[in-house]
């Protein structure tokens, strides 16, 4: 594995307090489906925002595809630990996936699988728990609503990318104030090195942190100088 970027900021303890989902620290906190060879880097990134490590005992990644409605695991955890703290990047093997992952970044995703990964309009759901046969029975955090084609809407991000702003997890339904889009093809220029260096610059697998709400003083301030710039016009 390849975890490196630890963080332990003062929202894992808020996060917990609030969360009323079971495992509710574990949270999906980057979706990216790149421009590069194949339609890669293709990855989603997990986060452990609580203060003691995870293991999965089962359940995984479901990814729902177009108007699929089913909750088949596609990508089976049991057994991973995610250490406290820390995030965890899955990478498609698909189309020549993990090259394109470790030519672009320089280093290995957490775990490569098989598994066909959104296309920008799919949902990519987070399980802790499965019946025994591969379908979920306890989800803990999603991405996109669920059911439901992502194309046109406001969360999809085809060509593009998505990062988390903030938890808790949302326990299968779609919030997307916790989100930055990017909106669909901001990593498509139709260059291979211009599309390479945006990657680069606007994606951060096994990095996220949570994006700091503004305190009272900094709306204070805004608004001030909100008041300000309007008497000068």
């Amino acid at each position: 594995m390849s975890l490196r970027k630890s963080w332990m900021p003062m929202f894992c303890g808020l996060a917990a307090l609030i969360a009323v989902e079971a495992h509710a620290g574990l949270l999906i906190t980057e979706v990216v489906d790149a421009t590069l060879g194949g339609g890669n880097p293709k990855f989603v990134e997990i986060t452990n925002t609580d203060g003691s490590d995870y293991t999965f005992t089962g359940g995984g990644i479901v990814v729902q595809s177009n108007a699929s409605t089913d909750l088949n695991i596609d990508v089976d955890l049991t057994g991973i630990m995610i250490q406290a703290g820390q995030s965890y990047v899955i990478q498609s093997t698909s189309n020549g996936g993990q090259d394109v992952f470790e030519s672009t970044y320089g280093f290995s995703a957490d775990l490569y699988t098989e598994a066909y990964f959104s296309n920008g309009d799919d949902r990519y759901i987070l399980a802790d728990a499965d019946d025994g046969s591969g379908v979920a029975t306890s989800l803990v955090d999603i991405h996109g609503e669920i059911d439901t084609d992502g194309t046109g809407t406001a969360w999809e991000y085809t060509d593009s990318y998505a990062y988390r702003k903030a938890g808790p997890a949302n326990g299968g339904v779609f919030d997307i104030s916790q989100w930055f889009h990017a909106g669909v093809d901001a990593l498509q220029t139709g260059d291979d090195e211009e599309e390479k260096s945006l990657i680069l610059e606007l994606t951060t697998p096994g990095e996220w942190s949570p994006v700091p709400e503004p305190t009272g003083i900094a709306l204070l301030l805004a608004g001030l100088l909100g008041m300000a710039s309007m008497r000068r016009r």
